[in-house]
């Protein structure tokens, strides 16, 4: 894999994991890491095999919100936790918004492709130091609750 693939990959990667980290450290009481590894799941697709068809691609099936609606009742079936439920939700959703405004944007209406998106860069240098701006805002906004931080 050439070099200016893997330095998008891993910016792309830091950021659905940030803002991920940031939503549920900001708005639950669940773990912060839940959003690091939920705000990366959508991209577990890259560990399909290649000789495999839609929807075990990338931007497939765990880039759709089935997949995310699927993974958030396991959790809550499996916890009976609403804010574990909730960080889960963001996390994944906020990849899933991130990536609907790309410009191969996802699946909307799986199984229907869709195929729809607004086209915009975000995963550009531009738009990633803004997710990331937005991301430590809102951990700045949250360092009042920890004592070791604010």
């Amino acid at each position: 894999m050439e070099t200016g693939r893997i330095l998008f990959l891993t910016g792309a990667f830091a950021t659905h994991a940030v803002v991920g980290y940031a939503l549920v450290s900001g708005f639950t009481d669940a773990d912060p890491r839940l959003g690091l590894a939920f705000g990366l799941l959508p991209d577990a697709d890259f560990l399909f095999p290649g000789a495999l068809d839609w929807p075990f691609v990338h931007r497939g099936i765990t880039h759709t919100p089935l997949f995310a609606l699927a993974v958030v009742a396991g959790i809550y079936a499996a916890a009976r936790d609403r804010d574990l439920a909730a960080a889960v939700s963001l996390a994944i959703g906020s990849h899933l918004a991130i990536d609907s405004l790309s410009p191969k944007g996802i699946d909307w209406l799986f199984p229907e492709r869709t195929g729809w998106s607004p086209g915009l860069a975000v995963h550009s240098p531009e738009a990633t130091a803004l997710l990331w701006t937005a991301a430590i805002a809102i951990l700045v906004w949250r360092a009042d609750d920890y004592p070791l931080v604010g």
